[in-house]
């Protein structure tokens, strides 16, 4: 069940008064989207489920405390980021550097409901799409998934990527331009399948 933007942060607000209804809620809500962001930089189950179940106790045992939000899926996203990213180093997954934030992995993976919806699909093209966007840069597919699977405005996306939101559009232009070739050699190759 997904909620509204003006709901999240009334479940927010409520939350940090002590109400486990809204906490609950605010868990239900955005469990299967924390989860699938978080397999995009990883596939380690075990670490992104931990991961996610430690947000939400320092959550509740911090309630009281956490800021008010515009938006509670880029704060969650933006901890849920440096809480998986914090355990990969841990468990020397992802090697120490300056900028670790550069560092990760990121891997676009379709999710169920999107499965489902494009069943029409044949399975030769939609591998061809899955391949075309991960020929992109790994900043190009976290922008792309962010803005258009996950529906963050370009501000949130920059906030994220520690870049300015101009430098997010012209990522995410580059990327479209990319697919565009791609996919146009795609549909080209499937003419010929006919």
């Amino acid at each position: 069940m997904k909620q509204s933007v003006a709901t999240a942060e009334v479940l927010w607000s409520t939350m940090k008064t002590g109400s486990e209804p809204a906490f609950k809620a605010l868990y239900d809500t955005y469990i299967q989207d924390l989860f699938l962001y978080t397999s995009r930089i990883t596939n380690n189950k075990e670490l992104i489920e931990d991961s996610i179940q430690d947000l939400f106790v320092e959550l509740w045992k911090s309630r009281e405390n956490l800021p008010h939000v515009k938006s509670v899926k880029f704060y969650l996203f933006k901890r849920i980021k440096r809480k998986v990213i914090r355990k990969l180093i841990e468990s020397r997954k992802l090697p120490l550097s300056r900028n670790i934030l550069e560092d990760y992995d990121f891997e676009i993976v379709f999710s169920r409901e999107t499965e489902l919806i494009n069943r029409q699909i044949t399975q030769e093209k939609q591998q061809r799409l899955l391949k075309s966007l991960n020929k992109l840069t790994r900043r190009q597919k976290e922008a792309i998934t962010l803005r258009f699977f996950d529906g963050l405005p370009n501000t949130e996306i920059a906030a994220l990527l520690a870049m300015s939101p101009k430098s997010v559009r012209n990522l995410i232009y580059r990327a479209m331009i990319t697919l565009k070739d791609e996919m146009s050699l795609v549909l080209l190759l499937s003419l010929f399948e006919l």
